[in-house]
């Protein structure tokens, strides 16, 4: 079977290296794009979304989510960099429902400066991301 290899990196850490896939659905900027062995050479710009990992062979599918960064798919290698990422089994909803009610009420507050409404902004899709996330995992019976 004809599969590539993936590394997702934060600058905090390595989330996996060399993890084997037959597909991978990347967030990108401009919508989500589908990578197949053979894909062509593409550098994009990762937006706030799940990135699906869909295992090669034997291998389990694997979900992650994202918050900006770089893709990078060059042959059979893809890096994707992310300023933020975690793995679908390391969300806490609970946490992440705290950080969304956070968030929206500091996004009521009328004296953010520009900067600050899209912090939180990115906050509440962050947070929103995990929340679905969490979910999916939680109803798909804690498999990974």
């Amino acid at each position: 079977m004809n599969y590539f290899l993936v590394d997702v990196l934060t600058p905090n850490r390595v989330l996996c290296r060399n993890m084997p896939a037959e597909t991978l659905f990347v967030p990108t900027i401009r919508g989500e794009i589908n990578i197949l062995p053979e894909h062509t050479h593409i550098i994009a710009k990762l937006d706030t979304g799940m990135l699906s990992v869909m295992g090669a062979e034997d291998d389990p599918d694997r979900h992650f989510s994202i918050t900006t960064g770089i893709c990078k798919v060059l042959g059979k290698k893809i890096t994707i960099l992310s300023n933020v990422s975690e793995e679908q089994h390391e969300i806490d909803q609970a946490r992440a429902e705290r950080a969304l009610v956070f968030a929206q009420q500091k996004l009521d507050t009328m004296t953010l400066t520009p900067d600050e409404f899209l912090k939180y902004r990115r906050k509440v899709e962050r947070a929103n991301l995990r929340i679905q996330i969490a979910k999916e995992f939680a109803a798909a019976g804690n498999k990974h």
